[in-house]
């Protein structure tokens, strides 16, 4: 059947195929920018085109073109398609691979069709290139990520893994009899190429674009859980993602400890240096706040300087010496304004639920009133939350107390 169909035809089809897929990629680069693939893709589809072209009408352009250059082009296409992953994933674009392997192939097919005329070695050595260069677009993809951008990955590296073993597939097959002696029009192998390679474009740029969605998605979902400035979790997805921790950890009875924090004479910092020199404080605070956390602790913003940690599985002593280790770290490192330190320190209130419970807002206010309670009593200090049936009476006034100082700037 595939010998039945007119060459002609498929490759009218191919190229308005090709060229459609480029005109997407092209309008997709153009509104997002530089640096994220998008345009090598559409650059590498573009010349892929003219390669496909050039090869579908060899009955009509002297062989240099329609051989040499075609084949030229159709690995540089797939070359700097293979960039634009690199690019994508944000990868080092080693752009002499795929112009020393256009070069390569070029200078291998003018000499077997103008020094040893040899269709049989010709089709070969493209085979061979171009399944090369398709195998490392799919090497690149076939990598660890998280959902849903792995689905788009692997949905991609599939396509150009396919890709490359037709090629070599189309390799083996020359060195049979399927394969022709010489480059004539009507030829199964030929025309399941060129049907081949336009099922792979569409599904190559579909790809593309699909691996761009998935990753703008989850950038916006990565924004709407963070805060802009300091990178932690904001106060909604903090409240969410700590009662799942401390929900599956009541199941299995595993202690939960959290952290309230809150920097010491903030208002004094911002006074003083102004707000952005506050903000700089800010997150040289967080920063130095992660370097004692583990991967799967929580650390959100609550409002202003103020910050909570949740840590899994510590009770409240373990909880009680990493909350020490970020005091004494924080305070022995200042962050420095135009070589002026602008020292820091921090107030911790830690309440643990092997006293408290498994309810977020309960350990929370446990939390807060050990915070006004270090607070109140000189600040730069790590204590503990009091035991639940302390009066309320006793804990307001630690929170009025604590509040009066702070207005005062004492």
């Amino acid at each position: 059947m595939l010998g039945q169909l007119d060459l002609s035809s498929l490759g009218v089809a191919l190229s308005l195929v090709t060229l459609s897929m480029t005109l997407l990629l092209a309008v997709a680069a153009w509104h997002a920018g530089s640096g994220n693939g998008l345009r090598h893709w559409a650059v590498g589809s573009f010349a892929l085109t003219l390669g496909l072209l050039l090869n579908v009408n060899q009955e009509y352009i002297h062989p240099s073109l329609s051989i040499v250059l075609a084949n030229g082009l159709m690995t540089l296409g797939i070359g700097v398609t293979w960039l634009g992953i690199r690019a994508f994933k944000g990868k080092s674009q080693p752009q002499a691979w795929p112009i020393m392997a256009a070069l390569v192939m070029m200078s291998s097919l003018w000499l077997f069709r103008f020094q040893v005329d040899s269709f049989t070695a010709r089709l070969g050595i493209a085979s061979v290139i171009l399944a090369g260069m398709s195998l490392l677009c799919a090497r690149e993809l076939f990598v660890a990520q998280e959902q849903p951008l792995r689905t788009a990955y692997w949905l991609t590296g599939s396509i150009a893994l396919l890709c490359g073993l037709g090629l070599i597939a189309r390799t083996i097959l020359s060195l049979t009899d399927l394969a022709p002696a010489a480059a004539i029009i009507d030829n199964p192998l030929q025309s399941a190429t060129l049907l081949g390679a336009m099922v792979a474009q569409i599904w190559l740029a579909s790809g593309f674009i699909l691996m761009t969605h998935y990753r703008t998605t989850m950038a916006l979902h990565r924004l709407s859980e963070r805060d802009s400035l300091t990178g932690t979790l904001n106060r909604r997805s903090l409240h969410a993602r700590a009662t799942d921790v401390l929900l599956k950890a009541g199941e299995l009875q595993l202690p939960v400890t959290l952290i309230m924090m809150d920097a010491d004479h903030f208002k004094r910092i911002n006074d003083e240096f102004g707000h952005q020199t506050g903000d700089a404080v800010l997150c040289h605070m967080v920063s130095r706040i992660r370097q004692h956390l583990r991967t799967n602790d929580l650390l959100g913003r609550f409002g202003g300087e103020e910050f909570v940690l949740i840590l899994p599985a510590l009770d409240t002593q373990s909880a009680s010496q990493v909350a020490e280790r970020i005091r004494v770290g924080l305070c022995s490192q200042p962050w420095h304004c135009a070589d002026t330190p602008v020292n820091l320190s921090i107030s911790l209130g830690v309440a643990c639920s092997d006293q408290h419970g498994y309810n977020f807002d309960t350990l929370l206010g446990a939390a807060d009133g050990a915070l006004y309670q270090a607070k109140a009593l000189g600040r730069n200090r790590v204590e503990l939350a009091s035991d639940p049936g302390l009066d309320a009476d006793e804990q307001m006034a630690l929170r009025l107390l604590s509040q009066f100082r702070h207005n005062l700037k004492v």
